[in-house]
């Protein structure tokens, strides 16, 4: 009898893993291999300093590297080698004053409602090939709810980048350290405020 509940268990335990979607797979391997992966972009990293953000921002701008997003409530950086241009605006969610997730919205700067070959589901391989070549290629496209858009996701030890077609214009980037649990929730930017984000930001 107990060699029988032991061979169920065992079926069970086999079905159940057997069952887990690709991106679970990739979850618990990941998250199993203890190797942390800090590295955002542009010198950013999880665990950085309120205050080190807004201070490299500034930088990276007085490099002429990134400037103002929308409403001054992002930074923007731009990319030209691609068929269309493209921007990037970013901002990161902060857990006890330290970055935890850095989100990005790329969008086509010509885009339009009738320029269709400029919408979101076309930007999205462009945006892939940047994060490839940014954490390397393994993004897997997931479906989240039946009916949903597309989504692609990547998990590098701690780190999971996640890509979704926001609307026809945006396809949104979230970066996010997994072993960081938000005790607050994010605090959104204030729009109004015509200074830099970095600037409207220092203490």
């Amino acid at each position: 009898m107990k060699r029988w509940i032991l061979l169920l268990a065992v079926l069970a335990c086999t079905v159940w893993i057997a069952c887990k979607s690709d991106y679970e797979k990739m979850l618990d391997r990941e998250m199993a291999s203890g190797i942390r992966y800090d590295s955002i972009f542009f010198g950013l990293y999880f665990g950085m300093p309120a205050s080190d953000f807004y201070k490299h921002c500034f930088e990276l701008n007085r490099q002429g590297m990134v400037t103002n997003g929308p409403e001054n409530n992002t930074v923007l950086y731009s990319f030209y080698d691609y068929r269309y241009p493209l921007d990037m605006n970013f901002y990161p969610a902060f857990e006890k004053g330290r970055i935890y997730k850095m989100g990005v919205v790329f969008n086509y700067q010509g885009w339009a409602p009738w320029n269709k070959q400029l919408f979101s589901d076309k930007l999205a391989p462009d945006v892939l090939d940047i994060l490839e070549n940014w954490y390397g290629e393994g993004f897997i496209k997931i479906v989240r709810t039946p009916g949903d858009t597309a989504a692609w996701v990547k998990v590098n030890g701690n780190r999971q980048i996640l890509v979704m077609l926001q609307n026809e214009r945006n396809v949104r980037v979230e970066i996010t350290d997994l072993t960081v649990t938000p005790e607050q929730k994010e605090t959104p930017v204030k729009p109004g405020d015509r200074r830099p984000v970095w600037e409207k930001h220092e203490k």
